[in-house]
């Protein structure tokens, strides 16, 4: 966790001095450095949180009757940044070209504003996103997004898997590891990736422990 800190700090100083110094030059570029900036800024305080978080321990009087969770807003806060670049960089183009009634000119407003629009389409998204209910946990059972609800009684061996990517050229070097939701309803296989949401792997294993245990004290009533 401090060589991550160390690590975005180390960049966001970098990009931040490079920013400043492209201030006297190019202005729309020290833009893109001071966003730079910004996001290792983000990186930091999420490195930070998740090192804070992992410290507390859910118990049952700690969860509510319905666990709601979401994107991590941190992780929309870099992307969005991230796009903003991007964005940033198109509208910097587009401003150099000098508009003339050619085929060539024409083809290249063309394609730089696609590219701007898109990024802006992006950034769009992810600020809705962050809104969005992606998982609600209560008694009843675990939703996804606008889906039915899964009913506890219907779902067997609700759990926290971790997968490992591999591929042939990194059988022997570190494995990028991805967390998921897995559990069975009815017999068919439910998967779902929970790496970039506002909650870690170990705590949403916890809530899916309470939530086991409240539904089959209610049933006992």
């Amino acid at each position: 966790m401090k060589f991550g800190i160390i690590f975005y700090a180390i960049l966001g100083v970098l990009a931040l001095f490079i920013g400043i110094y492209l201030l006297q030059y190019f202005f729309p570029l020290s833009i893109i450095f001071f966003i730079a900036s910004f996001i290792n800024l983000v990186f930091i305080h999420k490195e930070y949180s998740l090192h804070k978080k992992d410290k507390i321990e859910y118990d049952e009087n700690s969860i509510p009757d319905e666990m709601i969770i979401k994107y991590s807003r941190s992780g929309r806060i870099i992307a969005i940044a991230t796009y903003s670049i991007f964005m940033v960089l198109g509208l910097f183009l587009l401003s150099g070209i000098k508009f003339k009634f050619s085929g060539t000119v024409l083809f290249a407003v063309c394609i730089l504003s696609g590219f701007t629009c898109y990024f802006i389409f992006k950034i769009v998204c992810e600020i809705k996103k962050m809104s969005q209910i992606v998982i609600s946990i209560n008694g009843k059972g675990i939703q996804i997004k606008n889906n039915n609800r899964y009913l506890w009684n219907e779902i067997q061996l609700e759990k926290i898997i971790v997968k490992r990517l591999v591929s042939r050229e990194s059988k022997h070097d570190y494995k990028p590891e991805i967390n998921y939701l897995y559990f069975f309803h009815n017999n068919e296989k439910i998967e779902i990736n929970i790496d970039d949401f506002d909650i870690t792997d170990y705590h949403l294993a916890q809530v899916l422990k309470i939530f086991r245990a409240r539904f089959t004290h209610s049933r006992l009533i």
